[in-house]
């Protein structure tokens, strides 16, 4: 796979173009959330790209803040090229090839979408490639083709341009097995293709809150192995309520067996000095047990004292969406609600076995172990700490046994918006400009 580009570069930054026919920005129309996530990480990312559209765009509302749109490029009657006539090729071309010369001369690179693979595109197709050899000889374009290869034999038609990579260019496609038969749908080898895969970031896919997106983004949350939340009061988070000490412990074995992994606790009620130093001593056990500051995140500490109270709803909704570990040893509940939030957000549940009810709501869809509650005061004839490692080596075989939820956290970690943009995007623009 290709490798981030290194940052330790200093270079300015270069003027990214997304080259597009929308009309509008419609999400059913599956381009528009992939262009959409495009222009997300190049602003994320400090760049100031530009969305190219139709000059009868009706939807700037839906652009993503940051970027500029240019509604420049001619609205042409396509179904024609579709039906192989070309009576207005020549004056569709001139029309196109003239507003591009005008408004993409200080762009350095195109991110161009199916501009070269729909047949009825034919006019924008040959207007760039027209471009290219006039006044826009010195952009670089990457090329995306957002459906199967075909094979087709050059002729010496204007059709040929389906089949062939313009001047200064590098094709995209979207997965690794099938980019040989890319290169051979363009007559051109596989050197000149990069592979770049549709971003699916769920922070986009289901609209997290900000402060969701600000608690992923300080504390890197897209990239653990586990993470697991643990919505509480704080009041309540002692050995006679929620038992958080287990919950840390266990997510510091997990660690220790090589696991990245996060804790996040939104906690309410933490606004008096008595809370905020029972807090202190959660991080104090989690440090004794090799659980790091930023690997147990409560959110009453992020930005105090505007949380201190607790976080909107909502944010604890896109946590358990997030997550994919739910650990609940809690000594005593009625009906909990954050357990069928955690089923809600397909967590894997690991649940107090001590406490019956539980299995009243996840019955056999749950890992079940020993934490004591008001009922059950359990004993560990080989202590509690061989006890604990045993739990963790049980719920990393059930985790990769498990391929729904191997598949939603590989999706978290490689399908984000920042990782395809260091891992893939951005490098194939680096190495576009610089030969590297």
């Amino acid at each position: 796979m290709e490798k981030a580009y290194n940052k330790n570069i200093k270079m300015k930054k270069p003027r990214i173009a997304l080259l597009t026919t929308f009309g509008d920005f419609n999400p059913s129309f599956s381009l528009c959330s992939v262009v959409r996530q495009q222009l997300v990480s190049l602003v994320k990312h400090g760049y100031k790209p530009v969305l190219i559209v139709l000059d009868r765009f009706n939807d700037d509302k839906a652009v993503p803040q940051g970027v500029e749109i240019r509604k420049i490029l001619p609205a042409i009657i396509l179904e024609p090229y579709s039906a192989h006539n070309l009576d207005n090729l020549d004056k569709d071309v001139a029309l196109v090839k003239e507003a591009m010369e005008k408004h993409m001369a200080d762009i350095d690179v195109v991110l161009a979408h199916d501009i070269i693979f729909i047949n009825s595109y034919l006019p924008y197709n040959v207007a760039m490639r027209k471009a290219i050899d006039g006044k826009l000889s010195k952009l670089k374009w990457l090329h995306w083709m957002h459906s199967g290869p075909s094979y087709a034999k050059l002729d010496g038609s204007v059709w040929d341009n389906l089949y062939t990579l313009p001047k200064n260019s590098r094709l995209i496609y979207m997965n690794y097995t099938d980019a040989i038969r890319a290169a051979e749908h363009y007559h051109t080898l596989p050197k000149s293709v990069r592979t770049i895969f549709n971003p699916m970031d769920i922070r986009e896919l289901y609209g997290f809150h900000p402060l969701t997106r600000e608690l992923i983004d300080d504390y890197d949350l897209m990239k653990p192995t586990f993470i697991c939340t643990y919505p509480l009061s704080t009041t309540r988070m002692g050995r006679i309520g929620k038992q958080l000490t287990k919950v840390i412990w266990i997510m510091a074995e997990l660690k220790k067996r090589g696991h990245k992994v996060a804790l996040v606790v939104p906690n309410a009620h933490a606004n008096a000095d008595k809370e905020k130093k029972a807090i202190e001593k959660m991080y104090e056990f989690a440090h004794s047990k090799g659980l790091e500051k930023r690997e147990l995140i409560f959110t009453s500490f992020h930005k105090p004292p505007k949380w201190e109270l607790g976080v909107p709803h909502k944010v604890i909704v896109d946590l358990f969406t997030l997550g994919n570990l739910f650990i609940f040893p809690s000594v005593s509940e009625n009906c909990p609600l954050i357990l069928l939030e955690a089923m809600a957000g397909k967590n894997l549940l690991v649940l107090n076995q001590s406490f019956q009810a539980m299995k009243d709501f996840a019955g056999n869809n749950a890992m079940y172990f020993r934490f004591g509650s008001l009922l059950d005061d359990p004993q560990y004839p080989d202590g509690l700490d061989k006890y604990m490692a045993d739990v963790v080596l049980l719920i990393e075989s059930e985790m990769k046994q498990n391929k729904s939820l191997l598949a939603q956290t590989n999706l978290r970690q490689m399908f984000n918006v920042d990782w395809i943009f260091l891992h893939q995007l951005e490098p194939a623009i680096m190495e576009l400009l610089h030969g590297e």
